[in-house]
């Protein structure tokens, strides 16, 4: 007996560069520049993670090389927002002076 299921198997509802467009736009709006930052988008097939949805966004600011920002793409709902959901400074746990902190 063969079962076929396709419900199985998570797809992304949108690519990594639509939503790394999507990140982009928004920190525009903000005011950056694009040459002020890196974005960095992946999709994980498992689905909701830590991140708060299966795109983990990190964005790294050039004048503050040592921290990046984690952003969360709400794709499930109606109005597609991008948030910064997290602060992850890579040498020092105490930082708090985060320059581009939402």
């Amino acid at each position: 007996m063969i079962i076929l299921s396709t419900g199985c198997i998570s797809r992304p509802s949108e690519s990594e560069e639509s939503v790394e467009q999507k990140v982009v736009a928004h920190l525009l709006a903000m005011g950056y520049k694009e040459s002020d930052f890196n974005v960095d988008v992946k999709y994980h097939k498992m689905g909701e993670g830590k991140m708060g949805g299966p795109y983990a966004i990190n964005v790294a600011f050039n004048d503050e090389p040592n921290v990046v920002y984690n952003y969360k793409y709400d794709y499930k709902m109606e109005s597609k927002d991008i948030t910064q959901i997290g602060v992850s400074p890579k040498s020092s746990k105490d930082a708090k002076n985060f320059k581009h902190a939402e």
